[in-house]
């Protein structure tokens, strides 16, 4: 792919909120860049490359973070597996739920990668202000892209660093910070709370869904659409319980948007012909908004894997380890984004179907809830095994919603938001314990702890943000 010759003043400038003071960042000049102006070139920054649609394209806004997945329940870490996969001292930290993560002076690439996405939306939206070129209509759909992709960053950033969002408590409950500009001289990087977090991703969505296209083309699926909006909408408002308002936004991304992938069509991984890969971005029809957290390896659980039906497909997600990487350990591994992308944690209109599922379950729609968790499994079953559920207990179809979650979006870094909102609002009383080495930890409900604790370098360069309490 050929780099756009726009991005570089950016990569430069955009560690805010890392281990550099403000002096570094007012000591910066660049030279020889250009300095964007014009519409092409915001809609470069925001797209990273120009896109091919021969190959996979943008790491840029596409990047998305995966090192929470080994809090989960869905992961196992063993000393073979360390052995194997060479897993980083931050790593078994984050396992064993220690106080801090990252090592003395260690960077945090979470942190990183969304407050970088943060200020490159900062500058295109501050420089849309005084574009000298554009369509009113180009201008709203790069405002538009921004926001929605600032808002994706700071509902990741505030769901990994903050307890989860409660109505009862979310005005002081401790969020992250918000950069709503891109000046440093004099910046404040004080906590906002969670519920001022959520306000920003809502008016950040709500505000600019109707200049989005309604779908991208899949060359150009990194790029928000009025069905990706709708989709990440929908999933805000379920994260603050709101399953009425929720249910009526995924009608509307489902009118946009509604086929799903059979995966009987997937392709099989070319390592392991009893494996199969996730399509190309590019290939598959049921993505709307794309989002890649990389090739980071994960060994699961026996409880998780057991959740698997042997008629259903997406266990060919998973490899035997021992024939797959020639490694001494036992439990599968998760393999299926080896291929092509990781692109479990992009936005489709499976969710949009998992989604309503659940807030029809919640809402007391039995039997449309049962609809759409079958016009799911059907395409994901060996072709002519599949059994239709039919739950009526309206406690234990919710329950199987969150299990049919837990199966599709495998080994998804959203795993660990959902423990966190079904302890807040179910009680779910779901306690998840890792040993290591000798050593054992617990994350229990609602725990302080389910908050990961800051990289103290941040706080030490930028002494008003507040580090999280823990147990």
């Amino acid at each position: 792919m050929k780099t756009s010759k726009y991005i570089t003043i950016i990569i430069l400038v955009s560690f805010v909120l890392t281990g550099c003071t403000r002096d570094n960042f007012l000591d910066f000049q660049p030279k020889g860049q250009v300095i964007p102006s014009k519409v092409e070139e915001f809609r470069a920054l925001l797209d990273q490359v120009e896109p091919d649609p021969n190959v996979n394209f943008t790491q840029g806004f596409g990047t998305h973070h995966d090192f929470t997945i080994i809090a989960s329940d869905n992961y196992v870490l063993t000393e073979q597996v360390r052995a194997s996969f060479g897993i980083s001292p931050e790593e078994i930290n984050l396992y064993l739920f220690k106080e801090q993560i990252s090592t003395e002076n260690g960077d945090d690439n979470n942190w990183i990668r969304y407050y970088n996405q943060i200020y490159v939306a900062n500058v295109v939206l501050e420089g849309l202000k005084t574009v000298e070129d554009g369509t009113p209509e180009a201008i709203a759909e790069i405002r538009a892209d921004a926001s929605l992709q600032r808002a994706f960053a700071y509902f990741n950033l505030v769901n990994i660093y903050s307890v989860h969002y409660s109505p009862e408590t979310a005005e002081t409950d401790l969020g992250v910070p918000i950069r709503d500009g891109i000046e440093l001289e004099g910046a404040d990087f004080t906590r906002a709370s969670v519920a001022q977090v959520y306000n920003l991703i809502l008016s950040d969505i709500e505000n600019n869904i109707d200049a989005l296209p309604d779908l991208q083309p899949a060359n150009l699926s990194f790029r928000p659409s009025k069905a990706g909006a709708y989709t990440f909408l929908a999933r805000v408002l379920i994260y603050q319980s709101k399953y009425q308002e929720a249910l009526n936004v995924i009608n509307k991304g489902l009118a946009l948007k509604s086929n799903l992938r059979d995966i009987n069509n997937d392709t099989a991984d070319p390592r392991d012909a009893n494996v199969l890969a996730y399509p190309l971005a590019v290939q598959d029809e049921q993505l709307i908004w794309y989002k890649d957290s990389g090739g980071f390896t994960i060994v699961t659980s026996p409880e998780f894997y057991s959740l698997y039906n042997d008629n259903d497909q997406r266990k060919k997600w998973f490899a035997d380890a021992r024939t797959y990487f020639f490694a001494e350990i036992e439990n599968p591994v998760f393999v299926a984004h080896r291929a092509n992308n990781n692109t479990n944690v992009s936005l489709t209109t499976a969710d949009l179907y998992l989604m309503r599922a659940e807030c029809h379950a919640r809402l007391g729609n039995i039997e449309l809830a049962n609809n759409d968790l079958n016009e799911l499994r059907v395409k994901r079953f060996k072709t002519d095994t599949y059994v239709p559920v039919n739950i009526t207990d309206q406690d234990d179809l919710i329950a199987f919603v969150k299990d049919e979650i837990r199966r599709e979006k495998a080994m998804s870094t959203l795993r660990i938001f959902d423990i966190k909102r079904y302890n807040r609002f179910d009680n779910a009383n779901i306690t998840v314990t890792h040993s290591f080495n000798g050593e054992t930890a617990s994350l229990t409900p609602n725990s302080l702890n389910w908050a990961l604790p800051i990289a103290t370098n941040y706080i030490d360069a930028n002494p008003e943000i507040e580090q999280n309490p823990r147990e």
